[in-house]
């Protein structure tokens, strides 16, 4: 699993830069990849709006795709809106602005020649560190044996 969780970041800037994809689109399809999520390329085309901060330089593109790959892992779980929450305090820790907005974010990462790459891959470095979290939380310990 680690293996894959490695390849997130590399992915997504990939999908993002080579394959021109939407930085919400190239989350998606990079965790897709990953996580075994069973996501169609046609279901992903449902983010490719968000690009832009939904084209209106409003919440990151980026996040939203993250928040879309939550919903996808995570979305019967009853404490979704938590983990959300949590991610997008990651994230914006992240991405060390402490905001969600793109305008201040494609102020900092933006550039002409690799577009928001840099933070469309820090969003995925953040995503997987933050699912391997939770992973890690889900896994039972072994109960201690006593030695008294």
């Amino acid at each position: 699993m680690k293996e894959e969780l490695l390849m997130l970041k590399e992915k997504a800037g990939q999908y993002y830069f080579a394959q021109d994809k939407s930085c919400a689109e190239a989350i998606l399809l990079a965790a897709n990849e990953a996580y075994h999520l069973g996501m169609t390329e046609e279901a992903t085309k449902l983010f490719a709006g968000f690009r832009t901060g939904m084209g209106m330089v409003g919440t990151c593109g980026a996040l939203s795709g993250a928040i879309g790959v939550l919903s996808s892992k995570y979305g019967t779980r009853e404490d979704l809106k938590t983990i959300c929450a949590d991610f997008v305090a990651a994230f914006e820790q992240k991405l060390a602005l402490g905001t969600t907005e793109c305008a201040p974010l494609a102020a900092k990462y933006k550039t002409e020649g690799k577009r928001c790459r840099d933070a469309v891959e820090l969003t995925a470095e953040a995503l997987e560190e933050f699912i391997d979290r939770l992973l890690r939380r889900a896994v039972p310990c072994a109960p201690r044996i006593s030695s008294a």
